[in-house]
């Protein structure tokens, strides 16, 4: 055995923890964690449920072997993610959403990933629907055509292939380690919920650490844990995407970026008023979207480059 090899036998087995967040969905996280704990017990140092100050309370016997954590205030996602993980012990963590259930053993794999590269700081899942369709679990960094354009139209035109020296993994189905978390300070509890991904996965790379995807771990997950209307997830994507690319200086020219984007979205609530019964013939969906793009108008007026301006 060579010096290397001694090394390596006698360095420290990396722990893996795992964490799921929950606010008012107790079921689906805990469906999620039973998921985990039948792929996994005895290979997972820790499994723990952090609730952000649900309404609703808990169920009245839970897994003696998940460690409950309760908020005594809802923070939002952005929010409460810091508190969660403050709690935790592991030097690897992993994330998954409420509503995300893994489908294959992940722990050994991941802890195999982490322990052969010391840079590696976050390792992204193969998220999956019931058929087996890949659904969204990392992306390329975003940039500010994606507010330019608007989601809708940006979706259409951008088809770059993913790119792995800008990749960002969703926080949904992760995991990171957590001496990179403490390095670039964890989540920003800036953003609600949208684009906090983005940006650890952005400032991990910027600070020197490795962001990688790893496809032989599936994990079921499709989104929408956290109900709510269009409207106000497409203007919290407004916010978040605004904030993500001015914090990274991602934005040649926000003044000019402003002005195109409420041109566009002035263009968009014309278009609606005028041929909304032709495009929406239903009527609750198109006063819903003129609502959102009267509300769109607002804030980016009031809130982008607010603080030049004063």
């Amino acid at each position: 055995m060579n010096l290397k090899d001694t090394a390596t036998a006698h360095r420290p087995m990396l722990s893996v923890g795992v964490l799921v967040l929950n606010f008012n969905t107790w079921a689906l996280a805990l469906r999620a964690l039973a998921a985990a704990l039948r792929l996994e017990e005895g290979r997972v140092a820790e499994f723990v449920l952090f609730d952000d100050g649900s309404t609703i309370p808990p169920p009245e016997e839970i897994d003696s072997r998940i460690r409950l954590i309760r908020g005594e205030r809802n923070r939002g996602f952005g929010g409460a993610l810091p508190v969660a993980f403050a709690a935790m012990t592991s030097d690897i963590v992993v994330l998954f959403d409420s509503d995300a259930v893994p489908l294959t053993p992940f722990a050994e794999r991941t802890r195999e990933r982490f322990a052969q590269d010391a840079r590696l700081g976050q390792l992204g899942f193969r998220a999956q629907d019931e058929n087996g369709t890949p659904t969204e679990s990392y992306f390329n960094e975003p940039t500010q055509w994606s507010l330019i354009l608007g989601q809708a139209l940006h979706a259409r035109m951008d088809r770059k292939s993913l790119r792995p020296e800008k990749l960002c993994v969703i926080t949904g189905c992760m995991a990171t380690r957590r001496a990179a978390y403490h390095q670039v300070g964890g989540f920003d509890p800036g953003f609600a919920f949208l684009d906090v991904d983005a940006d650890y996965s952005m400032r991990l790379r910027r600070a020197g650490w490795r962001v990688e995807a790893d496809l032989s771990i599936a994990v079921f997950h499709v989104g929408g844990g956290t109900p709510q209307s269009m409207r106000r997830r497409v203007l919290h994507f407004y916010q978040s995407r605004w904030l993500l690319l001015r914090k990274h200086g991602l934005m040649t020219s926000p003044r000019l970026t402003r002005a195109v984007i409420l041109a566009r979205l002035q263009c968009e609530r014309a278009i609606l008023r005028l041929f909304g019964r032709v495009l929406f013939p239903n009527a609750e969906v198109l006063e819903d979207k003129i609502i959102g793009r009267d509300e769109l108008l607002a804030y980016c007026a009031a809130h982008f480059l607010a603080k030049e301006r004063s």
